[in-house]
């Protein structure tokens, strides 16, 4: 205190200094460690991979491959579905694989996209750039088609069933609730296998209705509501259809349950369509005693009516049975709906064939003759009467005689030589030869009636095919044709037309078969 002012202002500004280097060194911080930071960064198109495939399954899942754990709760919220469709997710347990499973099925035949948009995140907080997508075409909607296992060109019969067909394997407890006929008919269904078909589960299955089928009706057989093995509903299918109108038998001659019948006599069958000759001639049957009738079978009506010629006399007090089995078809292969049966019986062995009013002289049975003036044309005239006797109203008895004759304003018919000679006689000889019976051997009666110069339009033909007494043949022959009068018949018909007024007739006798020929014109 007693130091010079110099010493004490040193010894100040000495402790000032001191004090101020403690206040700096109290202040000053402790050394730190510090890591370099690491930057959240965007992950790469590589990280992911994308899934793409064709004809997937509708209850198949699709997957998603990530390079790094994802956090789950970001892809459910960036993930959508196109078409819109309810999902599930499930995860691997390192959450780099996301399984996409539908709750039901994806639609078929559809393009369908599972995306994970840009912006999910992974555990590591690592954002995508880009979406991931799974992108898959599923498999095709199943089909179904239908076919009727009974069909004759654009008909079927109506015995039919169905059989309906399937792409893929099937639930059958839907297909017995959607197959149906319209209009309703009942029926079973039954699944039908294929090789194979037993690990997969159905694909076919045949519906038979309990009963035929009505001809000639419109069904629709309808496929709705069944679903495949997948669950998925199935399209509808239909099949339309037209039942055809199965032949049959409208007449027997002689008819059924007839008696006395000569032994001799045509057996002839009338059917409600056109014939195929070769399926009824096979189907036509004619048996005595179990025993089968050898005959030969022809043609009449533009195949309508079969005959039958028995090659000898048939036996006496016989009963002749006569059958036509289903397996006969019309022209359009449509087979008849079932067989038919009809039953006669001949005369006794002492019956003799009725004597008529205008037989005279002796009359050969067999072998070949002159054509116009022999005893062959006396059957020609004899039988010019019986048709004139109809035509002109009367009626012809199985006597051969004509009852109540007139009465109908049409003038008879003029027997044309010319005619009979070149056109209607010829004809008939080649029929007795050969033993055949129909309108169209070498062409038709209009051909055989232009090449001998007759060119009118206005033209019909009558056949009769029987064998024995040629009087009594013809007579048969106009007694089956004036039967016909009760359903308007054909040969009726051309007896009765008043636009012809002239006629040709032949009649020749071969091998105990006679064959009678009318040849209808108008000039």
């Amino acid at each position: 205190m007693r130091r010079s002012t110099h010493a004490r202002v040193s010894i100040a500004l000495g402790t000032a200094m001191i004090l101020g280097l403690s206040v700096l060194m109290i202040g000053q911080p402790a050394t730190t460690v510090a890591t370099a930071p690491r930057p959240i960064v965007p992950l790469t198109q590589a990280e992911f991979d994308a899934a793409v495939s064709t004809n997937h399954g509708v209850t198949e899942p699709v997957t998603i491959r990530f390079s790094t754990p994802m956090d789950r709760r970001s892809v459910a919220a960036t993930l959508h579905v196109e078409p819109a469709t309810a999902v599930q997710f499930t995860w691997s347990a390192d959450d780099t694989v996301l399984t996409v499973s539908p709750l039901n099925h994806w639609a078929a035949g559809v393009f369908h996209t599972v995306t994970v948009e840009a912006g999910a995140l992974a555990r590591s907080g690592q954002p995508l750039t880009r979406p991931a997508r799974a992108i898959f075409l599923t498999r095709a909607a199943t089909a179904v088609s239908i076919a009727a296992t009974d069909a004759v060109k654009d008909r079927v019969l109506t015995g039919t069933s169905f059989v309906v067909s399937f792409a893929r394997p099937v639930e059958a407890s839907t297909v017995a609730a959607a197959i149906r006929l319209d209009p309703p008919v009942s029926g079973s269904i039954e699944a039908i296998g294929l090789p194979g078909d037993n690990t997969a589960g159905p694909f076919r299955f045949l519906f038979e209705p309990d009963a035929p089928l009505r001809p000639d009706v419109a069904y629709r057989l309808i496929v709705a509501g069944a679903e495949d093995a997948d669950g998925l509903a199935l399209p509808t299918a239909v099949l339309a259809v037209q039942t055809a109108v199965p032949p049959t038998v409208a007449q027997f001659r002689p008819a059924n349950h007839a008696t006395r019948i000569a032994r001799d006599a045509t057996i002839s069958t009338r059917f409600t369509a056109k014939m195929d000759r070769g399926t009824t001639a096979r189907a036509l049957t004619v048996k005595v005693a179990g025993k089968v009738i050898a005959g030969v079978v022809g043609w009449a009506e533009n195949d309508m009516v079969a005959t039958f010629t028995p090659k000898a006399a048939l036996p006496a007090n016989a009963t002749v049975s006569v059958d036509v089995a289903g397996s006969a078809t019309d022209a359009a292969g449509i087979p008849m709906a079932a067989a038919v049966h009809a039953a006669f019986k001949t005369a006794a062995a002492a019956a003799k064939a009725a004597p008529t009013a205008k037989r005279t002289g002796s009359v050969p049975i067999s072998g070949g003759g002159a054509v116009g003036g022999g005893s062959w044309g006396k059957v020609e005239t004899y039988y010019l009467g019986l048709m004139n006797c109809t035509r002109t109203g009367g009626w012809v008895t199985s006597t051969g005689r004509c009852s109540s004759p007139g009465g109908r304003n049409v003038a008879p018919l003029k027997l044309d030589a010319g005619i009979s000679t070149k056109v209607s006689r010829p004809y008939a000889k080649r029929l007795a030869v050969g033993g055949d019976c129909s309108h169209f051997i070498g062409g038709n009666p209009g051909d055989r009636l232009r090449r001998a110069g007759y060119t009118s339009y206005r033209w019909a033909e009558n056949i009769g095919c029987r064998s024995g007494d040629p009087y009594q043949a013809v007579l048969g022959s106009h007694l089956f044709f004036q039967s016909e009068k009760s359903y308007n018949g054909g040969h009726y018909v051309n007896l009765m037309n008043a636009a012809y007024n002239r006629v040709g007739i032949g009649v020749w006798v071969s091998g105990g078969r006679v064959r009678l020929v009318i040849d209808f014109y108008h000039s």
